[in-house]
């Protein structure tokens, strides 16, 4: 019963993504979209794709720094093939892959799936500090050109309401304020007094499994190496954004720091709850192609198709390869092997 709810949320939010590929996309001419595709460069698909399957191999590398740190030591190949059948998992139901990709690691190496969810746990913290940093720089870097954009979107709609419906706002923003202190506060008391085999038990294992997979960042040894990849991670994330304007003619006078903006605000459509951030990743990088930069919404629902599209082919297209690896050829046996500290 239980995975059955869970598929019938997967289908809700897909449903729900195609709709919103669907309201995007309406009212456009598909023939000038699929000319688009047709005449699109795929010198540069193929080169913003490389830069993808190397953001994915840092990944992995990055990754191995952590588990290093454990005291096990893995090779590129098996934690690569995990990185990879965690985002192909995500494809057919989100945040699953993470949980898949310790279990692949665990089993083709022997490592306690506990200790792998800590150093997932330390990596997710980790990304989620850096897009935040990456969108505050965007907006820094770009504010004489962004202000306009932002004082429309956020305060233009508001300053415009009459005094009625501001005090009406800020009475519900009040209360939504003080809803969320006390959610906080009973939260906290619940945890404080959890009781074996309950909800508030097992919430209170995984913030213990958080607070343990943050602690691995300050256990491991090659730091300014876990910064590099980091560093190096979102710079291949920022070349596939990047690469994939020249594909479109109608992009391709774009700048870097443009790629900068659609890297920031697209990663935010791929951590939607959708199957693949489909839906949500178009509309995003749509409304920001077409709203910030002019661009038309044939070539920048085209561009949208070919950015997500490409980061499909190497997510599919890598774990179907390492997939037949890994089974037919490598066939790696169970171990651990622990490194000296």
């Amino acid at each position: 019963m239980k995975k059955l709810g869970r598929y019938f949320r997967v289908f809700i939010f897909l449903a729900l993504g195609l709709l919103l590929l669907w309201w995007v996309t309406r009212g456009q001419d598909i023939d000038k979209i699929v000319l688009e595709l047709r005449n699109a460069n795929y010198f540069w698909i193929a080169l913003a794709m490389v830069a993808g399957v190397l953001s994915h191999v840092a990944r992995a590398q990055r990754w191995n720094i952590l588990i290093r740190s454990m005291g096990y030591k893995v090779g590129l190949g098996n934690t690569f093939h995990a990185v990879m059948s965690g985002y192909l998992a995500n494809l057919v139901v989100p945040r699953l892959g993470e949980v898949s990709k310790c279990a692949v690691l665990s089993k083709s190496n022997g490592i306690p799936f506990n200790s792998l969810a800590g150093t997932m746990i330390a990596e997710r913290f980790i990304d989620m500090i850096t897009l935040v940093l990456l969108m505050f720089f965007t907006i820094l870097f770009q504010f004489s050109f962004l202000k306009d954009f932002l004082y429309n979107f956020f305060f233009r709609s508001l300053i415009e309401k009459s005094t009625s419906d501001l005090l009406i706002f800020f009475v519900a923003a009040g209360l939504f304020f003080l809803a969320v202190l006390l959610l906080a506060w009973w939260i906290r008391k619940k945890l404080i007094n959890a009781q074996a085999d309950t909800f508030a038990y097992k919430l209170k294992r995984q913030l213990l499994g958080f607070v343990n997979g943050i602690k691995t960042l300050w256990r491991m040894r090659s730091k300014a190496w876990f910064v590099f990849y980091s560093l190096l991670i979102w710079a291949l994330y920022f070349l596939t954004a990047y690469l994939g304007f020249f594909a479109i003619g109608a992009t391709s006078h774009l700048s870097p720091m443009a790629g900068l903006t659609l890297l920031a605000v697209g990663s935010l459509g791929i951590l939607a709850p959708v199957p693949g951030g489909i839906g949500t990743y178009h509309f995003i990088t749509i409304a920001t192609l077409t709203q910030l930069y002019a661009v038309a919404p044939e070539p920048a629902t085209s561009y949208a198709y070919i950015s997500h599209a490409l980061q499909m082919v190497v997510i599919i297209g890598s774990s179907g390869l390492l997939w037949v690896w890994f089974t037919f050829v490598a066939k790696p046996k169970p171990q651990i092997q622990e490194v000296k500290q």
